[in-house]
């Protein structure tokens, strides 16, 4: 499948639902080919109770379940398999000929818009009341009754009936039943829901289950009941379309196991041996009363069912339990799951794939007063997402990049943050940081260091030796973990620092020329006059970068920026107002240009096709100008656009008041449309900076002056940056320059998405 722009790519790669393969000596032979899923996400079953009182579903549930069909798969809400296992009034059944045909019309329905379809067979046993089932008992494995009230019909549950063995083989042939009406009408699988105190689950767990014949007792016998209702109905669908439902951690409905992780490991495992399609684990929350019924905290029993759990079952595993969209392709991505079943946000969201492909904002304004029975209304009147005509689509296009894809072209510029204080190592909160931003098509991280003679500022974190490479792994998990992309920028600072700021090093340029002014970041000491490099100093200094960049790959960066711009070391290289030299390093442009070509050649060596480098054609910053500069860029970018880098970002940087001061032309005198001049003659993909809206972004994307655009302040305050632009959101620019240098997670970690300032 080709890769979208979404931001959730892990839950739009199409799976296989029940492929089974059986591997030879020299071949692999498909047994069964598998349900094709678009997305992995599905439909949680959900009791929304709209039926009649023949439990028959209507044309309002052809319609709900039609408006959530692009699901990977839809699973029905629990339907029941006879007249004595009825929960709740109104939830439709599956148990004769007439709701059947009802459910017909609801499988042709999704089938005509390529949609699966999945019903969920239920036998509810004690969690019921004999008033819900024409006066008919409930059965149970054991005579022990639900402590608490029926919240349906008001009334303490009642002790019900322990089932005979003529019982369970009745029960056990209903399922078979109830599934044979549903091969029959279409449906592409069914789910067995075993838990939530249901009579599945009932049977599994030894707080409900006190029988001593083969089907309660020790963790098999308790097994012995469910693994029999699935054997049917693998004879009916296949071991490929049947599905599993598991509370293993929920107390609901008065239910414990005194030993869950036993339990189910011993049931996935036979799960595992029939080779059915998929299990639910639902990782729910204990109700609020359970430690009135005596229970351990189900998260102490088990804190994840998914890493408990995952190795016990080679099919799929579909994850289930207010789980975000963003916890979702995380979960995926990671390995934890396969699928996430959506309840609630599909409740109010019908088009909730196509809000998560795009990236809309999520509807999470519930009528609960209309979600359980009634009419259409809360049932199928949810909106669906209206997209603004200010919508930037220009910047939300993918962008693919050599082998790196790019889920959109809003990228994050590097900026210098300065929370890093000596030994200058990358901590938790940096991760946080960066991994906020994540859903940029490509964060830069911060100006890094590659040497002790290349810091600018203090507190910016290094990448000169190996603890500070630990610390950056921090950085890239947190990033990838959400599915992010991220290149380490690589920096020497060159003239532009101060001793003082480098143990006592002395700077380093092409040529002992001084930057007039001062250095803000040494408590405004005057610059330095720097030592001119000798030729080993020029070769060392290459091989640091090449060093640094080494380090970056084994943290796990995406690729690397060389910072080739703002009056920094390949910037003194560049420009001959700071490069005044005779040998091979400069005077002409090719000379000049000798130290950066050599620097990226070196790092494409490391990273091939994931080098990129970033220039300031017409920014004065550091005291620097060109004589030429259209001369000097028009060489370096034909130059370049041989070398395959991943991509050149230009900085339109006209914010240099003093440049006259200088002696130095106006910017945009010299180069009066940065883009539109230099455009032609870099042949590789482009980004643009400096103080670019959105709006402009998009038009000049449009019009082909670039090919994404890299994001600095609008960053700092809109960690959800693509997100608002998805959306047409305001964007926070109420910016505090005073924490923008420096500090703690003031002005760094806490500026909050659109959503939470919605909430405040």
């Amino acid at each position: 499948m080709e890769k979208t722009n979404t931001p959730y790519q892990a839950l739009f790669q199409p799976f296989k639902l029940g492929l089974i393969e059986r591997t030879g000596c020299f071949s692999t032979t498909v047994v069964s080919p598998g349900l094709d899923c678009n997305n992995r996400i599905t439909l949680s079953a959900m009791t929304r109770g709209r039926c009649g009182k023949d439990l028959i579903p209507t044309d309002q549930h052809v319609e709900y379940y039609a408006q959530r069909a692009p699901s990977g798969f839809i699973v029905t809400e629990s339907a029941s398999i006879s007249d004595r296992s009825l929960a709740y009034g109104g939830a439709p059944g599956i148990f004769n000929d007439a709701q059947a045909q009802g459910w017909k019309k609801v499988v042709d329905k999704v089938h005509s818009i390529k949609g699966n379809i999945f019903i969920q067979l239920l036998h509810c046993g004690r969690q019921t009341h004999s008033s819900l089932q024409n006066g008919q008992i409930p059965l149970a494995p054991s005579p022990i009754g639900i402590r608490g009230q029926n919240q349906i019909v008001k009334q303490n549950y009642e002790v019900p009936q322990e089932m005979s063995l003529q019982d369970i083989t009745l029960v056990v042939k209903q399922y078979r039943e109830a599934a044979e009406r549903a091969k029959k009408v279409g449906f592409d699988g069914v789910e067995l829901n075993a838990g939530h105190g249901h009579l599945p689950d009932q049977f599994l767990r030894d707080s409900a289950n006190k029988r001593t014949d083969a089907y309660g007792g020790n963790p098999q016998n308790r097994c012995k009941f469910l693994l029999e209702v699935v054997q049917q109905l693998i004879e009916v669908f296949g071991a490929n379309r049947i599905g599993v439902k598991l509370t293993p951690v929920t107390h609901h409905a008065d239910m414990n196991d005194s030993n869950p992780i036993q339990l189910y490991q011993t049931l996935l495992r036979s799960l595992s041996n029939l080779k059915i399609a998929y299990v639910v684990l639902k990782n729910e929350n204990d109700p609020d009363n359970f430690q009135d019924f005596g229970y351990p905290s189900s998260k102490k029993q088990i804190p994840c069912v998914y890493s408990a759990f995952r190795n016990y079952f080679t099919g799929a595993i579909v994850a289930n339990g207010g789980i975000s969209l963003e916890e979702a392709d995380q979960g995926i991505r990671l390995g934890k799951f396969d699928f996430v079943a959506f309840g609630q946000l599909f409740i109010s969201n019908p088009d909730l794939v196509d809000r998560a492909r795009n990236g809309y904002q999520l509807n999470k304004n519930i009528d609960w007063g209309t979600a359980f029975y009634g009419d259409q209304k809360g049932y199928t009147d949810y909106p669906k997402y209206q997209v603004s005509q200010n919508v930037q689509s220009e910047l939300l296009k993918p962008l693919k990049i050599n082998d790196l894809f790019l889920p959109n072209r809003i990228t994050m510029s590097a900026m210098d943050r300065v929370r890093t204080p000596a030994p200058y190592i990358p901590t938790e909160l940096n991760a946080l940081y960066y991994a906020q931003r994540a859903t940029a098509g490509l964060i830069v991280c911060e100006a890094t260091p590659v040497s002790q003679r290349s810091i600018s500022y203090p507190g910016s974190p290094c990448i000169y030796n190996d603890e500070q490479a630990k610390g950056w792994a921090l950085v890239t998990k947190a990033v990838h973990d959400k599915g992010g992309r991220l290149f380490l920028q690589l920096f020497h600072g060159g003239r532009k620092t101060h001793s003082s700021l480098q143990n006592g090093l002395e700077p380093w340029a092409p040529s002992a020329i001084a930057i007039r002014g001062n250095c803000y970041s040494a408590q405004n000491k005057p610059f330095e006059v720097p030592h001119e490099m000798t030729e080993a100093e020029i070769q060392l200094t290459l091989q640091e970068f090449v060093d640094a960049a080494k380090r970056a790959k084994t943290a796990g960066f995406d690729g690397v920026e060389i910072n080739a711009g703002n009056g920094h070391l390949p910037d003194q290289f560049l420009r001959d107002s700071s490069n005044k030299r005779t040998d091979q390093w400069g005077g002409s442009v090719e000379n000049r240009c000798r130290f950066v070509i050599q620097l990226v050649q070196k790092l494409n060596a490391i990273y091939p096709g994931r080098v990129s480098i970033k220039f300031t054609p017409i920014g004065h910053t550091g005291d620097m100008n060109d004589s030429n500069p259209i001369q000097l860029y028009t060489y370096l970018l034909t130059q370049l656009s041989k070398l395959n880098l991943a991509y050149v970002t230009l900085v339109e940087d006209k914010s240099q008041e003093n440049a006259e001061g200088f002696g130095y032309p106006a910017s945009d005198k010299q180069i009066q449309n940065l883009y539109k001049s230099l455009r032609p003659h870099y042949k590789g993909t482009l980004f643009a900076n400096h103080s670019i809206t959105p709006e402009r972004a998009n038009q000049d994307i449009k019009d082909g002056l670039y090919d994404a655009v890299s994001f600095g302040q609008l960053y700092i305050n809109n960690p959800d940056l693509v997100y608002r632009v998805r959306n047409a959101f305001q964007l926070n620019t109420n910016f505090d320059f005073k924490t923008y240098f420096g500090g703690d997670e003031k002005g760094y970690t806490d500026f909050p998405t659109f959503d939470e300032e919605k909430k405040q």
